[in-house]
């Protein structure tokens, strides 16, 4: 059944098995309290009662506030009126005579353009224009000068070497993130590491692949993204290198309709793949419904050497917890956060 979110007010999925406990919001991360089905049952009910009550309070309402605006209306009627039967006289008032104005007579004075001759003290345009010199690098000092090709988005140069957010230095740009499945990630290049095995076939899979298409909807225009999903193997974005997320959003749409769940979970191809893209990534999405092998949080561990710069992995498991182990440990090595999706 569909229900409501307390906080975010999105639609959120439960069972009726789920009624009466707490569920986490996949949009916003909340605990959500369900209502037992008895509560439910009322409100229900309650909302069916309330049209009826509303359209009697209205009518009633309506009605009272006809017969008092009619009642003080006559009564200003009856204060304004003036009923006394006589006119009184007023005082007469003499209009002299107007003065005639012949309209054909031109006799006046003829205005002489040359009386209108204007001096100008000011220097022409092109005076203007000359005194005017553009900055230059020699003696501006309001920075680096930086060419066109650095400001646009990088798309399918396969890194971001030349983007906005790199001038300067490395990392992320201030501001720059998206949002995952109700987890925060910060950074100019994000990577999207979800699973498409044959346990998330159905419901599962459409959910998570519309949860893609919000958090790279909602990405910068400097930003850029990858995806990489997985089952037995690794199931990559078509399109290799960083991506641009206005650019790209159309052709991410068809991929991720040719996408199926099918084999088993065995996310560490997927993790090859996303520390081969350079530079670094920033930030990575990863989501799983099952488990997997105990020596995939090491290996992801000795993958991420960035130092101080590397990238912060963002695990979430959903609705299967046998994970949670291993993700808590792979999002504490990084830097990254843990959350648990248990409902969509």
């Amino acid at each position: 059944m569909q229900l409501s979110c307390f906080y975010c007010g999105k639609h959120l999925t439960a069972t009726a098995q789920q009624l009466g406990g707490e569920v986490m919001c996949p949009h916003c991360g909340n605990v959500v309290r369900l209502p037992d089905a008895e509560t439910l049952h009322a409100t229900e009910e309650e909302h069916k009662e309330a049209p009826l009550h509303s359209w009697l309070t209205d009518s009633i309402s309506g009605f009272a506030s006809l017969l008092f605006h009619g009642g003080l209306f006559i009564v200003l009627a009856f204060l304004t009126c003036d009923y006394s039967s006589g006119i009184p006289e007023g005082n007469e008032v003499n209009i002299g005579p107007l003065p005639s104005v012949n309209l054909n007579d031109n006799s006046g004075d003829v205005l002489d353009a040359s009386e209108m001759e204007q001096t100008s003290d000011t220097a022409s345009l092109d005076e203007l224009v000359a005194d005017i010199q553009p900055p230059t690098s020699a003696t501006s000092d309001m920075g680096q000068e930086v060419s066109l090709s650095q400001l646009l988005p990088t798309g399918a140069s396969g890194g971001a070497a030349n983007s906005l957010n790199t001038i300067g230095g490395g990392g992320g740009a201030v501001g720059a993130g998206t949002t995952f499945m109700g987890v925060r990630a910060e950074g100019s290049r994000i990577c999207i590491i979800a699973d498409c095995s044959g346990s998330m076939d159905g419901a599962k899979l459409d959910f998570v692949k519309e949860e893609i298409l919000e958090a790279v909807r909602s990405m910068s225009r400097e930003s850029e993204f990858q995806i990489i999903f997985f089952n037995s193997q690794a199931v990559p974005y078509t399109q290799k290198g960083w991506r641009n997320p206005k650019r790209d959003l159309e052709n991410v749409k068809k991929w991720l309709s040719t996408v199926h769940a099918q084999g088993g979970t065995m996310p560490l191809p997927a993790f090859q793949e996303a520390f081969k893209l350079m530079p670094a990534p920033d930030a990575i999405f990863f989501m799983t419904d099952g488990l997997f092998e105990p020596d995939v949080p090491p290996q992801v561990k000795i993958m991420n050497i960035g130092g101080s710069s590397k990238a912060k992995i963002h695990a979430i498991s959903f609705i299967d917890k046998s994970a949670e182990q291993f993700m808590r440990q792979i999002a504490t090595d990084s830097g990254g956060s843990y959350r648990h999706v248990s409902a969509f």
